[in-house]
């Protein structure tokens, strides 16, 4: 299933360090060459290998974030941002907590959302899920350590802090890897 919807424009940023060999290295640097030069990268799941792949594109109103995935188990899975850019399998802990630089908290809550928080994914019963976002603004700063986009294994309830109730970590992209 493929949904649309506005998000703060850190995820974008954070998606986009999968850049190319030529992009800028260091703060926004690397922030402005996801704008100019989009990226792409690959979604491991625990064992290491490939099931997916998470890609950005400018866009006049900003970024096109977009990933898809294959091998999941069918229904909703939450999706987000965690604050730095490291997937080492098979519980991706390297990938730290989810990214909030403002103290939110987590999900569609008076207090919230916070930075890394981002829709569910619908996955079919064939296993494969895909979504594309559109994300207009920078907010913050993304941080020295990166930025990986986290899948769990069961829906993200929207509410309950840290993590909306959304399980293990089951896949993983580094979308801006650590600055070098």
């Amino acid at each position: 299933m493929t949904g649309k919807s506005v998000l703060p424009l850190a995820l974008a940023l954070a998606v986009a360090g999968c850049g190319s060999a030529t992009e800028p290295r260091g703060g926004n640097d690397r922030v402005t060459a996801i704008f100019t030069q989009g990226f792409s990268g690959p979604i491991i799941d625990r064992s290491g290998k490939k099931i997916g792949s998470v890609r950005g594109r400018p866009d006049s109103q900003g970024l096109v974030v977009a990933f898809e995935v294959r091998g999941l188990s069918p229904g909703q899975h939450g999706v987000h941002l965690h604050s730095a850019g490291r997937c080492d399998p098979p519980d991706f802990a390297s990938s730290g907590p989810h990214w909030n630089t403002r103290g939110a908290t987590h999900g569609m809550t008076a207090r919230g959302p916070h930075d890394g928080d981002w829709d569910n994914l619908e996955v079919a019963s064939d296993g494969r899920g895909s979504t594309d976002r559109l994300i207009p603004r920078w907010h913050g700063k993304i941080p020295e350590s990166g930025l990986s986009l986290v899948i769990h294994a069961n829906k993200d309830d929207e509410a309950t802090d840290p993590d909306g109730n959304s399980g293990e970590r089951i896949a993983c992209a580094v979308v801006i890897p650590p600055a070098v």
